[in-house]
């Protein structure tokens, strides 16, 4: 158990109260740890970790106060790191800098900490755990890390931590696309980039034997866009981990992205404008409707280019296809219909894949 949640454990268990933990699930508010929040039926929760928090319903204010107190001054939240403290930070700060609105003070400071020397360029953060079989040394890890991405991709300056398996690299604009160039594909696009921080995930897995997650802001373009910068970087890392993928590349999704960041009612209002002519609920709709609209956005509308996609014959899917008209109202061959039936399916899938 970490600290923590061991800290907690122990005041709970010293007042003879119950000690009652709740996963973290995007239902709840994107909370700093250490933060109390409201919960349903009047239940106050403590937010304990990224992804735990505990039920203090039953404590006074004065003892919701020092746990407070306790968690933010606890090991792991006074890291002189100010990258590393970036990630207990709220969603809504990170999308504010990304938005160009006034910066909390841990993004000011994280993008004060970065050290991009050239503009435009990219962030990159590489997390990582033990490799099969022993442990290696922190060092050793970092050796590794270092070497195999430099194999891919020129990097300008590299930051290590101690406290945790995480190394944030400056690569400039120009760097990322020669590695991509030179590894023989065509000119540099966000599926490009997406495609080469996969390749370093799986270089580290197969050559370092270590299990390596890499995340890649958007383009810095000015000294004045680095919070942005650091912001796009720590959202990248997190949808890395929400869709539990080796790779994630800020606006490589954008639909999904933007709307993990709408509020509940933004969500249920536009999952029912998708809906809204249908006497079924999607949940009713045919099987793989999901997978219908986004081979069809992929594919740019090209039906024989969709079936292949989904290894199925072109009437196949073509049957399918009016099954899904038949039941929704919404026609995968238009393209305002296919993105509507698109960004639903990414609103859904973000919703199942974290609660």
């Amino acid at each position: 158990m970490e600290f923590q949640a061991e800290l907690v454990s122990r005041f709970m268990g010293a007042l003879g109260k119950p000690c009652a933990w709740i996963p973290w699930t995007p239902s709840l508010p994107d909370a700093p740890i250490g933060e109390w929040v409201d919960g349903p039926n009047g239940a106050c929760y403590l937010r304990v970790r990224e992804d735990l928090g505990v039920d203090g319903t039953s404590l006074a204010q004065r003892e919701r106060a020092f746990l407070t107190w306790a968690l933010r001054s606890s090991r792991g939240q006074r890291d002189d790191k100010p990258m590393v403290r970036l990630r207990n930070c709220p969603a809504r700060h990170l999308v504010d800098a990304v938005a160009g609105l006034a910066c909390a003070e841990p993004v000011r400071e994280a993008a004060a900490s970065v050290p991009l020397s050239a503009y435009p360029a990219h962030l990159v953060a590489i997390e990582w755990s033990a490799r099969v079989g022993r442990a290696p040394e922190p060092r050793e890890s970092a050796d590794m890390v270092k070497r195999v991405t430099e194999a891919y991709v020129e990097a300008s300056a590299w930051q290590f931590f101690a406290s945790m398996p995480l190394a944030i690299a400056s690569v400039s604009r120009s760097a990322l696309c020669h590695a991509w160039l030179s590894l023989g594909h065509a000119e540099m696009d966000v599926r490009g980039i997406s495609a080469l921080a996969a390749q370093i995930a799986s270089a580290l897995r197969s050559e370092a034997m270590i299990d390596a997650r890499v995340a890649i802001s958007g383009v810095i373009r000015t000294p004045q866009d680095a919070p942005a910068g650091v912001a796009m970087l720590e959202l990248a890392r997190r949808e890395a981990l929400q869709r539990a993928t080796g790779a994630a590349v800020f606006g490589d999704d954008p639909v999904r992205m933007a709307l993990r960041w709408l509020d509940d009612t933004a969500k249920a209002a536009f999952l029912r404008s998708v809906s809204a002519i249908s006497e079924e609920e999607t949940a009713h709709w045919p099987e793989g409707w999901g997978e219908m609209a986004s081979a069809m956005v992929h594919a740019n509308l090209n039906l024989s280019e969709a079936a292949r996609s989904l290894y199925m014959h072109r009437n196949t899917l073509l049957a399918r296809i009016e099954k899904l008209r038949e039941a929704s109202g919404l026609d995968v061959r238009r393209g305002t219909d296919a993105f509507a039936l698109f960004a639903a399916t990414a609103l859904l899938e973000g919703q199942s894949a974290l609660e």
